[in-house]
């Protein structure tokens, strides 16, 4: 322009003419300079929409759920890496295919009816869970959120699809669900009572088991807190249990305690409580569980109550009664007397009238004693028709005079009738005396009396004898009590020898079984006699103990030879004590069931007298041996006089018939009469019978025409140690076995001598 100003204007014209000139380059610059900026915008635009299109199909193609374009004829068009990979095919295998064959059979209505609907526009978006199907033939849950995107003028152009592949999430939920379901059947169906509990006490949810224990209708228990099923006894020991919950120094606790039943009685539960905290360790909630033991409870209550007492009088038995005499008879007490008392001829009582008179008598007399006595003495029975008492604080004066009362009450209601003629009845009582100084123990002061008691029957029978200091009554008391140590070592170390005597059959003569005979080894190797001690035995109560030895050496001694492949059946005697004894009972079948010997071949030798003692326990006894696999023999069958009547009543497997009607059976035909009667009587009931005493060849072929089974006496076979027996039956089946095998070597030799 500066060129342009320096050239001389001639005329107007030119002036103008110039000055459009300039206008015109101006104007041409301005186009130039906006050409350029046009082609550098359109350039801009041109970058930013190809680095808008790479973020784009970055995002796409790197998205971490699957996303998908198909058309409106429900192809697919385009597909991410993700979506490939959770349908497990490649790219090219997807585009072009129809979207519903990825969709499961049975979920395929719902996606196809909701793309219609956006295709009409009556509906915006698409969101819902379900099944696609996988190359391989599995089905995942998937989350699918689509939508229609349409152009300018509205017409359809492609859909656009999320999917998430949310299995774990479903498999988590159904997991969940199935637990609170599985929850919920527990505790709507649990046989206990179950009660969620906040930390107020306040019940949020119960069962019905709770109800039912409680009382209380599931509305009532909601509306109320724990206290209402509370009980006093048990408040102090809860809480501290509860606190310790809380401060998080245990997990649980359990307890028995007693809860007020909605009539107001009370229930023994056994309760658990434990605690539900957050996941960050707050305590949440409590779940209580409760179960009845009411039952469990009497029970424990009524079995304490039999351990202590006797079952048919309730008098303490000799147990509770040994140790309460023990704690009063302490050096330093106020003195008294133990009092021994035992009834007269009671054995001809129960042997003529039966075990249930007897036991009429037994409670009639224990009434008596604990009708007359004070309520600071000490009654119990200890056992049969033997009871004992502790007088406390009483003089020789006083003891005496209570005493001669007890007898008289007790001769005065001899009620008893047979025939119609009333049978007396009498006791005789033995009386121990004792201070502050006396130096003996309770057993020794018990010893004592029992002595005492003798002495009084030795005199007469119907009275009463004070023990004596004299050096011959300490001699005997020292000498009973010494038994009774020897015994009880004996038991303990094992020092009781075992001897049998076989049980024949006359027919073939050969041993059938072996009946075990109880032997004391003394101090110098000695063996002692069972009559030297068992009667102590039976008196000191030890009787029971012996038993419970013997057999379990007989189940083992069964069982050892069963296992060494040798039979051998062996016959145990039981006193009337352990026929009543639970215990045995109980540690026959743990030892039949650990040892498994044979069925058969344990029996169980029971005298008549001692079982008919007590009938029922009697026949319950033996209906339980006989589960068992036992069997049992009614030993010194006739010695009492009620025999036959029993004969009905006892089930048993051998009639032992006593040994006074085979000691002279061949010269007495009474004799002959009453054992041809038993072995009838016998076989009617399908029984077999043993004969004891069997000394002599002339009574063993009677035996036979009698038809008597088997047979047992030193004629046939003397008593000998139990382990001379053992010793000849493995030598024996050795020497069988021996001859066994050597057989097939001589008959495959034959043929070659005979060659």
């Amino acid at each position: 322009m500066l060129a342009f100003a320096l050239v001389p204007l001639s005329s107007l014209d030119d002036v103008r003419m110039w000055q459009r000139a300039i206008g015109l380059v101006v104007l041409a610059t301005a186009i130039g300079f906006a050409v350029r900026w046009l082609v550098a915008y359109l350039r801009a635009g041109q970058h930013a929409l190809a680095h808008a299109q790479q973020q784009f199909r970055t995002a796409f193609e790197d998205a971490p759920i699957g996303i998908a374009l198909f058309g409106v004829d429900a192809r697919f068009t385009e597909v991410n890496r993700a979506l490939c990979e959770m349908l497990g095919v490649e790219r090219q295998q997807l585009v072009g295919v129809p979207v519903i064959e990825y969709v499961a059979p049975s979920d395929r209505v719902e996606p196809v009816d909701t793309f219609r609907e956006l295709m009409k526009g009556s509906r915006q978006t698409f969101s819902s869970e379900v099944r696609l199907q996988r190359a391989d033939g599995r089905e995942i849950w998937c989350q699918l959120r689509a939508s229609l995107v349409r152009d300018g003028d509205g017409q359809p152009l492609h859909f656009i699809v999320q999917v998430e592949d949310v299995s774990a999430r479903r498999r988590a939920a159904e997991a969940l669900a199935e637990a609170e379901e599985r929850f919920r059947l527990a505790f709507e169906g649990a046989p206990i009572g179950i009660a969620l509990a906040d930390l107020d006490g306040r019940f949020l949810r119960v069962n019905d088991a709770l109800c039912e224990i409680t009382g209380y209708t599931e509305a009532e228990l909601l509306a109320a807190n724990v206290d209402l099923l509370g009980h006093s006894d048990a408040a102090d020991a809860e809480e501290e249990f509860y606190d310790r919950l809380m401060r998080g120094e245990i997990r649980s606790y359990r307890l028995e305690r007693r809860i007020v039943h909605a009539t107001g009685r009370s229930v023994w539960v056994s309760l658990s409580v434990s605690l539900v905290r957050d996941s960050s360790g707050v305590p949440r909630y409590c779940i209580k569980q409760l179960e009845d033991i009411s039952d469990r409870k009497r029970f424990e209550g009524q079995l304490a109550y039999l351990a202590d007492h006797d079952a048919l009088t309730g008098l303490y038995n000799r147990r509770a009664f040994q140790r309460e005499l023990d704690e009063r008879t302490v050096q330093g007490s106020n003195g008294g007397a133990v009092v021994v008392i035992d009834l007269d001829h009671f054995k001809d009582i129960n042997d003529t009238l039966g075990h249930a008179a007897g036991d009429e008598v037994i409670v009639r007399v224990a009434r008596l004693l604990a009708k007359r006595l004070r309520k600071t003495d000490v009654l119990g029975r200890l056992g049969g028709d033997e009871f004992a008492t502790l007088l406390s604080g009483v003089g020789r004066e006083e003891a005496e005079a209570v005493i001669a009362e007890l007898l008289r009450v007790v001769r005065e209601q001899s009620v008893v009738v047979e025939d119609g003629h009333p049978i007396g009845l009498t006791a005789s009582a033995g009386i121990a005396l004792f201070d502050a100084d006396t130096p003996l123990s309770g057993e020794e002061l018990l010893v004592s009396a029992d002595i005492a008691m003798y002495d009084a029957k030795e005199a007469g029978r119907d009275r009463h004898a004070i023990s004596s200091e004299t050096e011959q009554r300490q001699q005997q008391m020292t000498e009973r009590m010494a038994w009774s140590q020897r015994m009880r070592d004996a038991l303990e170390q094992g020092t009781f020898v075992l001897y049998q005597q076989p049980v024949v059959d006359l027919q073939t003569g050969l041993p059938k079984s072996h009946e075990l005979l109880l032997r004391m080894r003394g101090d110098n190797g000695e063996l002692i006699p069972p009559a030297a001690f068992l009667p102590i035995a039976e008196r000191s109560g030890l009787i029971t103990e012996i038993d419970r030895w013997v057999t379990h050496q007989a189940i083992a001694t069964i069982a050892e030879q069963r296992r060494a492949g040798r039979e051998i059946r062996l016959a145990v005697n039981l006193s009337g004590a352990s026929v009543s004894d639970p215990a045995l009972l109980d540690m026959i079948e743990r030892d039949l069931a650990k040892m498994a010997p044979p069925p058969g071949s344990l029996i169980f030798e029971v005298t008549e007298t001692a079982a008919i003692v007590n009938l029922d326990r009697a026949r319950t006894f033996a209906a339980t041996l006989a589960e068992l696999g036992c069997e049992l023999a009614l030993d010194d069958f006739g010695a009492g006089f009620g025999s036959f009547y029993y004969l009905k009543r006892l089930p048993f497997d051998y009639l032992k018939i006593d040994g006074d009607f085979i000691r002279q059976l061949t010269s007495s035909h009474e004799d002959q009469l009453v054992v041809r009667a038993i072995v009838e009587i016998a076989r009617g009931l399908g029984k077999r019978t043993v004969a004891e005493f069997v000394g002599d060849e002339a009574t063993m072929e009677l035996l036979r025409e009698l038809g008597v089974n088997d047979g047992q006496g030193f004629h046939l076979g003397r008593p000998a140690p139990l382990e001379d027996l053992i010793a000849a039956t493995t030598a024996a089946a050795e020497a069988a076995a021996s001859a066994e095998a050597s057989a097939p070597s001589r008959s495959a030799s034959a043929p070659a001598i005979q060659a």
